[in-house]
C-alpha cells in the first residue's frame, strides 16, 4: 500500500512539472478542506498504539503564487497493537494546527511542501503501561511532509500528501510516525 501511494504521488509530481508550466490560470485561492487520515505511529507509543485515523477540517488563506497559511483541527483515534489487552482503552487527540504550504507552481497540477505545527488536546483513559487513569494532556506537535494538490475544476480540489510527524507525548513514548492524507477542498 505505501509504495503504491508513493508511486501515485511521484507520477502526480511528474506530471504537474511537465503539464503545470504551461497552465495560465490561478489555482492558488482561499480554501475550506476537509481531509481523511491514517497515520502509523512508530516508537515506544506505537508499540501500544500503532495506529490512528481521523478527520481535518480546516480553513487557508492564499498568498500570491507560492504559499497558503494553513489553520485546522479535527479528531483523531488510535487502535491499540494486536496482541496489547488493555481493557476499554481509548487514546484521543483533538489537533490545534497552523502551519503552510508552499505550492512549486500554480497550475491545475500542484505539488507543495508543508510544515505544520500546534498542540495536541490528548484524552486517555490508559497510559502506555496499562493503567487505569483518565488524563487530559496538552502537548506540542508538528509534522512535515509533501503531496499534491489536483484542481479539479476551478474551485474543487483534492488533496493527496504524506508526512513525517512528532507529537511530544513523553520522553520515553514519543508519538512520532507517518501521516497519509486524502482531502477536499473548496475554493472561495
Amino acid at each position: 500500500m505505501k509504495k503504491l501511494i508513493l508511486i501515485t504521488l511521484l507520477v502526480l509530481f511528474t506530471g504537474a512539472l511537465v503539464t503545470g508550466f504551461a497552465q495560465s490560470e490561478k489555482y492558488l485561492k482561499n480554501r475550506i478542506m476537509l481531509e481523511g487520515m491514517y497515520i502509523r505511529n512508530l516508537g515506544n507509543f506505537g508499540e501500544v498504539w500503532s495506529k490512528a485515523a481521523g478527520a481535518y477540517i480546516g480553513y487557508s488563506l492564499a498568498f500570491p503564487d507560492h504559499d497558503l497559511l494553513m489553520m485546522r483541527t479535527g479528531f483523531i483515534s488510535n487502535s491499540l497493537k494486536d496482541g496489547v489487552e488493555y481493557q476499554e482503552a481509548t487514546s484521543t487527540i483533538i489537533p490545534l494546527e497552523i502551519g503552510e504550504r508552499y505550492y512549486f507552481i500554480d497550475s491545475r497540477f500542484m505539488p507543495f511542501v508543508q510544515f505544520m505545527n500546534g498542540i495536541n488536546i490528548l484524552f486517555e483513559n490508559t497510559n502506555l503501561e496499562g493503567e487505569k487513569e483518565d488524563k487530559t494532556l496538552v502537548k506540542y506537535a508538528w509534522q512535515v511532509g509533501f503531496g499534491i494538490t489536483i484542481n479539479l475544476i476551478e474551485n474543487l480540489n483534492i488533496d493527496v500528501g504524506a508526512n513525517y510527524q512528532s507529537n511530544f507525548y513523553k520522553t520515553e513514548g514519543m508519538n512520532t510516525g507517518f501521516k497519509y492524507a486524502f482531502g477536499i477542498g473548496l475554493a472561495l
